[in-house]
């Protein structure tokens, strides 16, 4: 088990590490997410800074050559191309170009009559627009070029008629120079890239127009994050991302550049650039955590002794006094806090038992030893302890009443054990006179028996005999219901035939009727319909024979239904009377068997009395003999009555008033005892 100054400094370095390293770990959170927070911002910031720039940059370009082609002498078709070439070379030079030209509305050039109508740039300027192309390789020179065209206008008003272009080339490292120039960490870069994805500047010229980081992500996935990216750039986004190169964690900050065909910019820089001062902070704050924990263990370790040890010597005295160890010292802890109550509670506790136990012994030994006048020390029950004190008066009082009453009863024993002797005396004459009485009782109520076993024999024969004949009355209405039954089948039958009749009959009447009307069409037809006539008095003749012959039966069978019905009538009649006579049988049965079944239960009451009577004779002999021994007992009691008033008078007693229930409280139980 482990021991409460172990649990306190388990604890307690538990919850302080769990603080302190929460602390650490917010503390050190809170530092990296500011600072890259930070970062993220000033990188923002910075690309749209960049993005501005090279837009001013290219606006200024623009300005130039939108200037250039509203000079109303450029547009004049009376200045000869030579100076025209002058003024434009004076021009280019001026705003530190390297190369400029002038188109006619054809795409010639005005000085040396090269074709330029395919260029994107010089179609683009003939509908009126300021262009600004991503780097070439120039068709001329065979180097990278950048081309900022403008229109050159009517008589030098805008937005009129446009008569040719102008263009001019920058310097072909302008926009990595100005890549070169941003700087925000030791390890930080900048570069530019097209809407195609195209690498357009860099802080180096082997990459301008050479890299297209989508397109190597396509076969190697460490650049697929930073593809991402780029795939943001080229629609336009802005903001700040992070990517893996080479193994190392970097920050890209990227923002789109107006007033150009889609380019972007991105600003990139190794995490290790910003988060170097973040990443010592969060060591520094690892080591105090770490001294914090080592100075807290230390100190709680310190704190959790001195609270635990008084509690582990109280703890153990405490565990004696569990293991009835009352005699040990109890240890002294000189302390104003809670270890100090628990010592002085724990000696008090010790003090306590120790007079509880000593008293204890002396009352249960006094009692033990016969003296219940004692008396007992209250000082030592205190609270609760009070009831133990009302235990041992209840106790002691308990008992002397026990033994005052057990000295009363022996008295009144012996004094009862003579009259005992006595009236068994009396007890055994009369037992002797019952005997022979019912001896004779016995010998009538088994003539009883014999004629009451003798009825119920004649009883159970009529009974038997009543149930023969009740089995063939039951017979006799059953074939008596079959009779009735049939009777009432050829009643169905003859009505049935009736109804037959009835039918035969309306067909000789509809025969005749049409016989008759056969003869009167027979005469209407004259001596043609002769032989139909006597064909029609032949079926009127036999319809008339069919109608006597059917009223004839219907008579007969009229008068058999009458004597069916008078039959059935009698059938019932008889059933009925048969009916009554059956149910006086089955009373009778069952009064023949109520009969048997007295007269079984008067045989058997019979035979329990004459057991009674048997059990009651030899209760009797046995009173008898019990009085005789009852007498020798009484004698015997009397002598050990004598015995057990003896014994009790080996006791010191009180007076039976002493025991008042009401009186007898532990103050009586410490004063008078």
């Amino acid at each position: 088990m482990k021991s409460i100054r172990t649990r306190i400094l388990v604890g307690s370095c538990l919850i302080t590490t769990v603080f302190v390293l929460i602390l650490g770990v917010v503390s050190s959170v809170l530092n990296y997410t500011s600072t890259f927070s930070q970062v993220n911002q000033n990188m923002e910031d910075m690309a749209n800074i960049a993005s501005q720039r090279v837009e001013w940059e290219i606006s200024n370009y623009v300005n130039i050559a939108q200037a250039f082609g509203g000079r109303s002498d450029i547009a004049d078709p009376d200045v000869s191309a030579e100076e025209k070439e002058e003024i434009l070379s004076s021009w280019a030079e001026r705003y530190g170009l390297i190369r400029a030209n002038l188109l006619d509305s054809n795409g010639r050039s005005q000085f040396d009559g090269q074709d330029f109508s395919d260029r994107d740039y010089f179609q683009r300027c003939m509908q009126g627009n300021t262009y600004v192309s991503t780097p070439v390789v120039s068709k001329q020179t065979g180097e990278l070029t950048i081309v900022v065209a403008a229109p050159v206008w009517a008589n030098g008003e805008p937005d009129t008629q446009v008569t040719g272009v102008v263009y001019f080339v920058p310097g072909e490292t302008f926009l990595n120079d100005i890549m070169s120039s941003i700087q925000i960490s030791d390890n930080s870069g900048a570069y530019m890239i097209d809407k195609e994805g195209n690498t357009i500047a860099d802080t180096t010229l082997d990459t301008v127009m050479t890299q297209n980081i989508e397109n190597e992500a396509a076969e190697n996935s460490e650049l697929r994050s930073l593809a991402d990216v780029h795939a943001r750039m080229r629609e336009g986004g802005s903001g700040v991302a992070e990517y893996k190169m080479d193994g190392q964690q970097k920050l890209i900050a990227y923002a789109p550049v107006g007033g150009t065909d889609g380019w972007s910019i991105g600003i990139t820089a190794p995490a290790s650039d910003f988060m170097s001062s973040t990443y010592t902070s969060i060591a520094v704050i690892a080591v105090l955590v770490i001294l914090s924990l080592i100075i807290g263990a230390i100190v709680i370790s310190a704190i959790s002794g001195r609270i635990a040890r008084p509690i582990r010597v109280c703890a153990d005295r405490l565990k004696a006094l569990s293991e009835g160890d009352l005699h040990s010292e109890v240890p002294v802890v000189n302390a104003q806090d809670e270890t100090g109550v628990l010592a002085a509670a724990t000696k008090s506790i010790a003090d306590c038992l120790q007079g509880l136990i000593r008293d204890e012994e002396y009352v249960l030994g006094e009692m033990a030893r016969g003296n219940f006048d004692i008396t007992a020390d209250a000082s030592v029950y205190r609270g609760d302890l009070q009831d133990i004190l009302k235990s041992l008066r209840g106790i002691n009082r308990t008992l002397s009443l026990t033994l005052l009453e057990i000295n009363e009863t022996a008295n009144q024993v012996a004094a009862g054990a003579e009259q005992v002797a006595s009236g068994a005396q009396a007890l055994s004459q009369g037992a002797t006179e019952q005997a022979s009485s019912v001896e004779e009782l016995a010998a009538t109520i088994n003539d009883i028996n014999g004629n009451i076993q003798a009825n119920t024999k004649l009883a159970t024969e009529s009974n038997e005999l009543s149930g023969q004949a009740g089995t063939l009355l039951g017979e006799t209405i059953d074939k008596m219901n079959e009779l009735v039954g049939a009777m009432d089948e050829i009643n169905s039958s003859s009505n049935e035939i009736s109804r037959i009749i009835k039918t035969i009959e309306d067909i000789a009447f509809q025969t005749n009727i049409l016989a008759l009307n056969a003869a009167v069409e027979a005469a209407r037809a004259g001596n043609a319909g002769k032989g139909f006539a006597v064909v029609a008095d032949e079926v009127r003749s036999l319809a008339e024979k069919s109608a006597e012959a059917s009223k004839t039966t219907s008579e007969l069978i009229e008068h058999s239904i009458h004597a069916v019905e008078n039959g059935t009538r009698i059938a019932s009649d008889t059933m009925q009377s048969i009916q009554n006579t059956g149910s006086s049988a089955k009373e009778a049965i069952s009064m023949n068997a109520e009969i048997v079944k007295n007269s079984k239960t008067q045989a058997e009451a019979v035979a329990q009395v004459t057991v009674g009577v048997d059990q009651i004779s030899s209760v009797v002999q046995t009173n008898s003999a019990t009085a005789q021994e009852s007498s020798a007992a009484s004698e015997e009691l009397s002598g050990q009555a004598e015995i057990l008033k003896k014994a009790v008078g080996r006791f010191k007693l009180k007076d039976r008033s002493a025991f008042n229930t009401d009186d007898y409280s532990a103050s009586t139980f410490n004063s008078d005892n």
